[in-house]
């Protein structure tokens, strides 16, 4: 390293904790290429790919981010394309990298954070890294429903993270001792966070009793398989059910992975996969001083092309214009997902009791209900998505400090 340049002290200049977590793979050594930064993992793994531009706008030290809000100091759009290559160094006890630029600036990076970034360690935003997602199908069905005990989740964090990953990885999950009230129901939801408000209020009771909205689901009929919100661009990410009260015969709650049904249609009509990824459908609600309407595909993907979110609900679909050729192809590809979504191989049936709750998350799982007589009152509420995977992250996070 020159003499002219003085080694920062790391006391001065530590990371946030938030890019210095537990991680099991760490960075050997580092080396400055012409056009960017190499680094050598434990294993002799190299990666690179990290431009000069790019190290420079992704500095974690107290001048390139403000350390109690996260946000970035650096001023991305004054930076010139072409940066010098400088030095580097590696602190490699607390895995991080120290940069010297030829103006005279210093910078620090996470090497975590440059590991998740080439998809070496989790990132921090990835959710249950350690179960993922698991479908289920008739070809692929669940030995046991995922249950979690109410007194644990509500006095416990790490049953609560338990609650939470279960919901992620099977899209749902059954909360057991649940009283009947609704202020025990407002203060589970709370667990996880603010509920969302929509046209139904924030908690409410569902009831063929109730008369306020004119929707099949204050109905006692039989519900094919749908996902809500489908009027709504910010459509709920989970939805929940506290049952109060069951007299009668009939009404289990239905329960579709709809991510497994689209797994069975990739594999076996691709073509079909792909109108339902592109072919935008549009919803709405109507009913007096109400007319909500959005639109997106049935098959909403991520910037990974992975499936981020099903929109499925023939009830409430708006009408649409296609091209003769497009109508053809959608329609075939809509109604091979009914008819795998409407196949009761692929359904969970819960027959809801008082003291059970379940809760799911609508942008995978589709629910349904079957026909009944009787009594039947629920009391639930929304959950925004961002909600609900902001407290999974944040509880993951502390869970591994822990350990």
């Amino acid at each position: 390293m020159s003499n002219n340049l003085a080694t920062p002290q790391l006391s001065e200049s530590l990371a946030p904790d938030f890019y210095t977590p537990l991680c099991s793979k760490t960075i050997q050594s580092v080396n400055a290429q012409p056009d960017g930064l190499e680094i050598t993992l434990g294993d002799g793994t190299v990666l690179d790919g990290f431009s000069w531009f790019w190290v420079r706008d992704h500095g974690i030290d107290a001048k390139s981010m403000d350390h109690t809000t996260l946000q970035r100091n650096t001023d991305t759009f004054a930076l010139e394309q072409g940066q010098a290559k400088p030095e580097v160094t590696l602190d490699s006890d607390d895995q991080l990298i120290e940069v010297f630029w030829p103006d005279g600036d210093k910078s620090l990076l996470s090497a975590y954070s440059l590991l998740s970034i080439k998809q070496e360690a989790s990132s921090q935003h990835h959710l249950a890294p350690k179960i993922g997602r698991i479908l289920w199908d008739k070809d692929r069905p669940l030995e046991n429903l995922p249950t979690v005990d109410h007194s644990r989740v509500m006095s416990e964090d790490s049953a609560l993270l338990d609650w939470l990953e279960k919901i992620h990885s099977y899209g749902f999950c059954v909360v057991e001792g649940v009283p009947s009230t609704e202020q025990a129901t407002a203060d589970l939801a709370k667990r996880i966070g603010i509920v969302q408000e929509t046209i139904f209020g924030d908690m409410w009771k569902l009831s063929a009793e109730l008369t306020e909205h004119g929707d099949t689901a204050y109905t006692t009929q039989y519900l094919e398989p749908h996902t809500d919100g489908t009027y709504y661009h910010d459509a709920a990410g989970l939805q929940m059910f506290n049952c109060f009260e069951f007299d009668g015969k009939g009404g289990e709650s239905v329960q579709v992975d709809a991510f497994a049904i689209a797994d069975q249609i990739k594999t076996a009509d691709p073509e079909a996969y792909q109108t339902l990824c592109q072919t935008i459908v549009p919803g709405h609600y109507i009913e007096p001083q109400v007319h909500l309407r959005a639109e997106r595909p049935t098959f909403r993907l991520d910037s990974n092309e992975d499936l981020a979110q099903v929109s499925f609900n023939n009830y409430d679909r708006a009408p649409m214009m296609m091209t003769d050729n497009q109508t053809k192809k959608f329609h075939h590809a809509y109604g091979l997902f009914h008819e795998l979504a409407n196949n009761q191989d692929n359904w969970i049936k819960i027959p809801l009791r008082p003291g059970m709750t379940l809760i799911f998350d609508n942008w995978r799982n589709m629910h349904g209900r079957m026909g009944y007589v009787g009594k039947r009152v629920f009391y639930g509420c929304y959950h925004n998505m961002a909600v609900f995977e902001s407290k999974l992250r944040v509880l993951q996070s502390a869970s591994a400090r822990l350990l």
